[in-house]
């Protein structure tokens, strides 16, 4: 942004600085904390940013009538807990601080013009406006006992800039950190009971006893952008219900990424991220350490450029370990990173998913890995397609071994594998010399041991064959003709068959010659 575009975005709120300025210089409104020091919401802030704005903005704000002026923006604080007595080294416990400073963001809807987020609610609600009150931790590491509670209803604020500790010898057990909301509360239109939080810049150490955040019932809360949340318990951040949870450009791990687990007998037991809810986002993180990285229960979410790996990619070591575990459907995965690990695609998940532009590497465990299809009904709407996998495949587990799957209107097509070669699609040619028979087996290359579709083109040296193509027999294909040929044949063969209300008028597998 040039400097003439700053000055004119910073003149759209002089009006509005140098209104609380007024306000201010007329009723001095001071706030006493926890530690005796005084502080008040004086004019001398604006008056500095207005001193630097071009002399031309300065008669801008100054043609507002105070009437027009409103002491709210003004009011909207950056609280220090070191205010409300907390210790920034780490050392004591600044559990009462950190729910004090909290609750004067909460007190900040007295101030609101309103007294609530703009804006209506039919039946619920009001939603008490903080006013965009920023409880900032200033690089400090703070030292907790209790989770961090921001209440239902109440929107327009924000936490972060530090560190949270939580204290392993008084912490909560399995408790989190961070909660937002009332985890199974808020049951009004479209579930969502808070708005407009933010958590940027964030570093969470969960002592090997707490969870990381749990945000509940919200619609618009960002997490980072910047995070690391470390030594998280059982989660290091759960989403449940609500809408839009934005959360950019965070590391997670339940240990550090050195750790050797055999070393001190220990196997993995938390979950990075949980999503149990819709219309969600992660974006741009990295795990480095869980028993599962990504777990997505709902529907709707979107993750773009997430990156699973465990400490020296020993991750398959574990059978119940997954870098992306996926239950619910219609959600969309592009540009993720399986490194050294699985990812497990079961229940509603094998209908409805998108999981594309992928990159699949460095198993340092022999064991398989991948994508895990687990289950016997695949599809409708199941695209895996575009992605790279160096090492691992596509791999399909049935409920009982040797049980044959429902494939429908399903595409795992246009990866490329450097070994082990997989897809819902298949293309053979053979040639061959005074031939009535061909035979094809597509057995090592697609991912259902199964044919549903046949399509065939020949090419023949001489004379107008006829051919015949006998049902499939799982993943071989029999075609014969009616005279001997010499030229070649090729076909090309599907796992799924059309959607049912695509072909109404077929019951069984479609053969097209």
């Amino acid at each position: 942004m040039g400097l003439g575009t700053c000055w004119l975005a910073f003149g759209c709120l002089v009006p509005n600085l140098l209104a609380g300025a007024e306000v201010v210089a007329t009723t001095t409104r001071t706030t006493t904390t926890t530690n005796g020091r005084v502080y008040s919401h004086s004019a001398q802030r604006a008056e500095r940013l207005l001193r630097r704005a071009p002399a031309k903005l300065r008669h801008r704000a100054a043609a507002f009538p105070s009437a027009q002026r409103s002491a709210f923006r003004f009011g909207a604080l950056r609280l220090s807990p070191v205010d409300f007595g907390a210790d920034p080294t780490g050392q004591q416990d600044s559990t009462a601080a950190l729910h004090a400073a909290v609750q004067h963001c909460i007190n900040q809807s007295v101030l609101s013009p309103n007294g609530v987020f703009p804006g209506s609610e039919d039946n619920w609600g009001p939603v008490r406006d903080a006013g965009g009150c920023t409880v900032d931790l200033e690089g400090g590491e703070y030292l907790i006992s209790q989770p961090i509670v921001v209440p239902e209803f109440l929107a327009n604020m924000g936490l972060g800039f530090g560190s949270l500790v939580a204290n392993a010898k008084s912490f909560p057990p399995e408790s989190f950190l961070i909660v937002v909301g009332t985890s199974g509360s808020c049951n009004f239109p479209q579930g969502s009971c808070n708005m407009d939080l933010n958590f940027p810049e964030l570093f969470l150490d969960g002592s090997h006893v707490a969870s990381g955040m749990q945000i509940n019932n919200v619609m618009g809360t960002t997490i980072g952008p910047g995070g690391y949340f470390l030594n998280f318990s059982s989660y290091g951040v759960q989403i449940n219900k609500g809408h839009e949870v934005m959360m950019d450009q965070c590391w997670l791990g339940e240990t550090n990424f050195d750790f050797v687990y055999a070393k001190h007998g220990s196997v993995p037991n938390s979950t990075a991220i949980q999503i149990n809810g819709n219309d969600h986002y992660i974006l741009n993180t990295v795990v480095f350490s869980s028993k599962i990285g990504l777990e997505v229960n709902g529907a709707a979410d979107y993750v773009t450029g997430v990156h699973v790996w465990f400490p020296f990619n020993q991750a398959l070591a574990f059978k119940d370990s997954m870098a992306f575990h996926v239950n619910g459907n219609q959600n969309r995965f592009n540009g993720c990173y399986i490194d050294g690990g699985r990812v497990v695609f079961e229940q509603s998940a094998l209908s409805y998913n998108t999981w594309t532009n992928g990159f699949e590497c460095c198993a340092e465990v022999d064991a398989p890995h991948g994508v895990f299809l687990r289950g016997d009904a695949i599809g409708p709407g199941l695209e895996i397609f575009s992605n790279i996998f160096a090492g691992g495949s596509i791999i399909h587990e049935p409920s009982s071994p040797g049980k044959l799957p429902t494939v429908v209107e399903s595409r795992i097509t246009d990866n490329s594998f450097s070994s082990a070669w997989r897809s819902s699609q298949a293309t053979q040619s053979m040639s061959q010399v005074l031939a009535v028979s061909w035979k094809f087996d597509f057995c090592t290359e697609l991912v259902f041991a199964q044919i549903s579709r046949v399509s065939v083109s020949l090419q023949s040296e001489a004379g107008f064959p006829r051919h015949a193509v006998r049902p499939p027999q799982n993943c071989t294909v029999q075609i014969e003709t009616d005279m001997p040929v010499t030229g070649t044949m090729t076909v090309h063969v599907d796992s799924s068959q059309p959607h049912p209300k695509a072909q109404p008028q077929h019951t069984g597998p479609v053969y097209t010659v």
